[in-house]
């Protein structure tokens, strides 16, 4: 049934992506004759597409602190028999698993042996996580100034306003060359969208055959 699936599931796949890029290859055939034309409406085109959109605003919430333990904290008892619950039922029903099915996306790629190991190492590791979060909620109900304590030592904020500083800055190198030279850029880039699209076409012509 898989075999039957992944048949028919990648020939669609294939098919979308050529299509998908058939279709970029028609606009950008278009986009360079306008700009070997000089075409108004295509520089000005480019005049509209360069925006600048702050990042900063976007990710603001992600790099702003969310304090939620005092309000967990309110209801302490709950908060504990609900993660040993869950991390109880967790851990049983992994225990008596065989995760290897759920790994048959690998088979082709992977001997059995091999999926055998890494569905092996992947039990383990889910069951050392609900350890720790039976670990993890007999803290929070019996031991919380223990909780407190290691919490001290792993709520540690880092920003990532300095990683993502670059997004914030328009590099217009490229778009100002173009627009010093649209003719050449129009005409190469016509040229290449015109053989791309026929390769496409090729392909396409060999996958309904």
């Amino acid at each position: 049934m898989d075999n039957l699936i992944s048949q028919i599931s990648y020939p669609v796949f294939l098919y979308m992506t050529f299509v998908f890029f058939l279709i970029a290859s028609v606009f950008s055939f278009f986009v360079g004759i306008a700009l070997s034309l000089r075409s108004k409406r295509a520089l000005k085109l480019f005049d509209v597409m360069n925006r600048w959109v702050s990042v900063r605003k976007m990710t603001r919430s992600l790099s702003t602190p969310h304090f939620v333990e005092p309000t967990l904290l309110q209801r302490r008892t709950l908060l504990g028999v609900t993660i040993i619950v869950g991390a109880t039922v967790s851990i049983t029903l992994i225990a008596g698993a065989d995760l290897s099915p759920s790994l048959a996306f690998f088979e082709e790629s992977l001997t059995p042996q091999e999926i055998g190991g890494v569905a092996s190492n992947l039990k383990g590791f889910l069951l050392i996580s609900n350890l720790l979060c039976l670990l993890v909620g007999l803290l929070v109900i019996f031991f919380p100034k223990v909780l407190a304590t290691i919490e001290g030592y792993t709520d540690r904020w880092y920003t990532l306003r300095k990683r993502t500083l670059p997004l914030d800055k328009m590099h217009m190198e490229v778009d100002n060359w173009v627009l010093h030279h649209p003719t050449s850029v129009g005409i190469t880039l016509s040229v290449l969208s015109l053989t791309m699209g026929m390769l496409i076409l090729n392909q396409l012509e060999r996958l309904l055959a």
